[in-house]
């Protein structure tokens, strides 16, 4: 790394060092001993993230070396992937953030309720996403069984209504158990025949 600024606060230590290819990293260190790099990197091939997990692993051995063995835990995160074309991080209702192996956008449309996206992952297959929140992908049957009660409701004979029937995955997996009728609503015709064509 070639330039550095270095800034002493009251509450610890901030040091920039930035590359000429425009990569950097930000070591902040706190007072009560929280240690924090970060690195960032425009290189996203194979040599160059062998070379960054080298120096991350050096710079680990390091600090247990300066901190003389008193160092508690050292924790790696994944790195995070940023301004690629296709967004990999959706967060969850619960307000958890998950990255998807997402490959392809396959539909990208809005409906007069809501954007309907259909992104296709290697893991999952294709996955509906409306307005932002995953709701489902091809490989979500055990989801589906889950909604339905697992074997444990009997449908058969019995009129049934689906709320929000999406991909018609649960239409399809109660049909299979013989009700008398199956009334599926759905906010929006454009879910269901998108569904239909790309899941």
């Amino acid at each position: 790394m070639a330039e550095s600024v270095h800034t002493w606060q009251d509450n610890g230590y901030l040091a920039t060092y930035t590359n000429k290819n425009g990569s950097f990293a930000n070591l902040r260190i706190y007072s009560h001993g929280l240690v924090l790099l970060d690195l960032q990197s425009y290189d996203s091939d194979a040599q160059h993230q062998q070379e960054t997990n080298s120096l991350l692993n050096k710079v680990e051995e390091k600090m247990k070396e300066l901190s003389q063995g008193i160092t508690g835990r050292v924790k790696h995160l994944p790195p995070i992937v940023r301004g690629g074309v296709i967004d990999r991080y959706w967060p969850t209702a619960d307000g958890h953030l998950v990255e998807y192996d997402i490959d392809e956008v396959v539909y990208d449309e809005d409906s007069p309720y809501r954007n309907i996206k259909i992104l296709h992952s290697k893991q999952f297959g294709n996955m509906l996403v409306l307005s932002g929140d995953v709701n489902l992908a091809e490989s979500d049957l055990v989801y589906t069984l889950a909604i339905m009660g697992s074997g444990k409701e009997d449908y058969t004979g019995k009129d049934v209504l689906i709320l929000g029937g999406r991909d018609g995955s649960i239409l399809c997996e109660i049909v299979k158990l013989k009700p008398n009728m199956v009334t599926m609503v759905e906010i929006g015709q454009m879910v269901i025949d998108r569904c239909k064509k790309y899941m």
